[in-house]
C-alpha cells in the first residue's frame, strides 16, 4: 500500500495492522460463504469443531475454540435460529447444555467443507508466496502469550520505564 500510515508507524500500530491483515481476509470470505451458502463464516469453527468431535458442552467448546464465552453465545445463537444447531440438556450438569448439529448443520458443514478448500488452497498459496514460515510464527506468539499474557507483559513495560506519562 503507498502512503501507508500503519506501516510507517510500526510497532506502534501492530495490534491495527493485525486487525486490518484479519478484515482483509475475513471479509472476502465472509462474503464468499454468503454467496454460496447463506452461511455466516463466524459459524465455521464452533460448526467445524462439532461436525469433527460430535456434540459437547458449550463450556468446551469455548475453550477449545479459545473464545469469550459472550461471543460462544452469540454464536450459539445465531446457529441455533438458522437451524444449524439445537442445545440439549447435559445429563451430568443440569446447568450445562449440550451443542449437537442438526441434520441441517451436518449438511450445510458438508457444504462449507468442499468450499473451505477452495479458500484453503487460496489461503496457501498466499502464505506461500508472501509468509511461508506465518503459521509456525503465528503458533509461536499464541505459545508466547500463554506464558505470559500481554496485559502482563505491558506490566513490566511500565515498570520497567515504559510509560511517557
Amino acid at each position: 500500500m503507498e502512503n501507508d500510515y500503519l506501516r510507517e508507524a510500526g510497532i506502534k500500530t501492530l495490534g491495527t495492522r493485525i486487525r486490518r491483515l484479519f478484515e482483509r481476509l475475513n471479509t472476502n470470505v465472509t462474503e464468499v460463504y454468503r454467496r454460496e451458502l447463506d452461511f455466516e463464516q463466524r459459524w465455521f469453527a464452533l460448526g467445524m469443531l462439532l461436525k469433527d468431535h460430535g456434540p459437547m458442552n458449550s463450556r468446551d467448546a469455548t475453550k477449545r475454540l479459545g473464545q469469550s464465552h459472550v461471543a460462544m453465545v452469540q454464536v450459539v445463537r445465531a446457529m441455533e435460529k438458522a437451524g444449524l444447531l439445537k442445545r440439549k440438556a447435559d445429563p451430568s450438569d443440569a446447568r450445562s447444555k449440550i451443542l449437537h448439529l442438526t441434520p441441517a448443520g451436518s449438511e450445510k458443514l458438508e457444504q462449507v467443507s468442499a468450499i473451505s478448500r477452495s479458500v484453503d488452497r487460496a489461503a496457501a498459496e498466499l502464505l506461500a508466496e508472501a509468509a511461508p514460515d506465518f503459521l509456525n510464527q503465528l503458533d509461536s506468539l499464541d505459545d508466547a502469550l500463554d506464558r505470559l499474557s500481554f496485559a502482563d507483559r505491558i506490566e513490566i513495560a511500565f515498570s520497567q520505564g515504559g510509560s511517557n506519562t
